[in-house]
């Protein structure tokens, strides 16, 4: 999972492996509840998290069979994406729960439209003070000439 997320409750779910004579279908239904830092405030929340499985394993003979008739070809329907067995045909189903949770863990993580945002420092008058000062000197600052054509696109800008 990303940096920073944790697994506060166990995943759980209801997972169906049916088996054929080409492989096997992985099938299923697994949640859990995460503990995130909005992106934000920084502050941690939780966030359920309910993911869909479904997956396709097929024998690795299959697999190396179909790679190299299709080479060219474009990935379009869902029965595209396989994964072959392992050479003992034992499906281990908790690395693709890991990343299925994984891959729906939020990339972007806010806690929500409440969120403060960033915490402002807290301002005094000396702060205030040196602040202005800045300002003086920034506007006194001669133009570096490398920048002097970016001022003819902004005209009203400082």
């Amino acid at each position: 999972m990303l940096a920073g997320t944790v697994a506060v409750k166990p995943v759980i779910g209801d997972l169906t492996v049916s088996a054929s004579s080409t492989g096997m279908r992985l099938t299923g239904r697994v949640q859990t509840l995460l503990k995130l830092s909005c992106d934000r405030c920084l502050r941690p929340y939780f966030q359920a998290v309910a993911v869909d499985i479904d997956e396709r394993f097929v024998i690795d003979e299959l697999a190396n069979y179909e790679k190299n008739l299709q080479k060219d070809r474009e990935l379009a329907r869902a029965d595209d994406f396989v994964e072959a067995l392992p050479p003992d045909n034992v499906l281990d189903v908790t690395d693709v729960v890991y990343q299925a949770v994984t891959l729906a863990t939020p990339n972007s993580c806010s806690c929500g439209d409440q969120c403060p945002g960033p915490a402002l420092p807290a301002k005094s008058a000396k702060k205030a003070s040196l602040g202005k000062a800045k300002e003086g000197r920034r506007a006194e600052a001669p133009i570096d000439p490398r920048w002097k054509n970016l001022k003819s696109l902004f005209p009203n800008e400082d």
